[in-house]
């Protein structure tokens, strides 16, 4: 998120623009290079048309390198008149270390990192002791044994991110979700298990509505079936008040127009 005045954001808040103005400048650039391939070969084969049909695209991408220059001059300026903070990366590979530097002179070119924003400005003991096994020797020589002995807790922005949607996804299946006041499976004797509450609102209404019609049937050969139904209506009215904090009668007030146009649409 573009910050308007850096000199009151956090070094985390700052870094994490920085990362994220920093991915848009490689895919710019990436755009750019790819661009300019394809223009010299459609130029060495006399399709000089084409190749000037192109040329917006490689000035956009240009303009969005430009960009992302520019907003970020004034957060490395901030950087600078702080003095600095605290930064870490992590080594995208399966048992990467976490460095204070892409630096580090146990690393490489090719390396890839992650840059932990999230730790930016944080005390390097902080660090070090979230980084457990994976705190680079090199970069924290004076790291405690007891915390390189210790499991990594270290993850980057990215997988706290889908950690978060994970979590997100979850809370959002929850509140769609039925379950039987002491949190087991719905169950019904005419419709099985319900498991949300969408498809509890239309089974109550189902339920009432064809016991309703059951009864104008012949409620001496229907008795038994009748009560089935009845009686899954009214364990899915008790879950859904259990659910929401709500009365019964409450509930039951509000379905009714529900019910009622289940058996007009039905069996009127």
């Amino acid at each position: 998120m573009p910050i308007n005045d850096p000199t009151t954001a956090t070094p985390s808040e700052i870094d994490e623009e920085l990362a994220r103005l920093g991915v848009e400048r490689a895919k710019a650039h990436n755009a750019l290079d790819g661009l300019r391939t394809r223009i010299e070969r459609l130029v060495g084969w006399n399709m000089t048309e084409e190749a000037v049909a192109l040329r917006p695209r490689l000035e956009q991408a240009r303009q969005s390198i430009s960009e992302c220059d520019e907003a970020a001059r004034p957060l490395d300026a901030e950087f600078e008149r702080r003095g600095g903070w605290t930064r870490a990366w992590l080594v995208l590979n399966t048992g990467g270390h976490v460095h204070r530097t892409m630096a580090c002179r146990t690393c490489f070119p090719s390396t890839q990192f992650g840059w932990l924003t999230q730790l930016s400005g944080h005390d390097e003991s902080e660090i070090v002791e979230q980084a457990g096994e994976a705190a680079c020797t090199e970069c924290y020589p004076s790291a405690p044994v007891e915390f390189r002995n210790q499991p990594s807790r270290i993850k980057t922005p990215e997988q706290l991110a889908r950690d978060k949607e994970k979590v997100e996804r979850a809370m959002a299946k929850a509140a769609k979700a039925i379950t039987a006041p002491d949190g087991s499976p719905l169950h019904t004797k005419r419709y099985g298990q319900i498991d949300t509450e969408f498809t509890a609102r239309r089974t109550y209404a189902d339920a009432l509505a064809h016991a309703r019609h059951l009864t104008r049937a012949s409620i001496a050969h229907h008795r038994d079936t009748i009560a089935a139904y009845r009686e899954d209506a009214q364990l899915i009215l008790t879950a859904l008040a259990a659910k929401h904090g709500r009365t019964e009668d409450d509930l039951r007030d509000e379905m009714a127009p529900k019910v009622e146009g289940r058996w007009q649409r039905e069996y009127k």
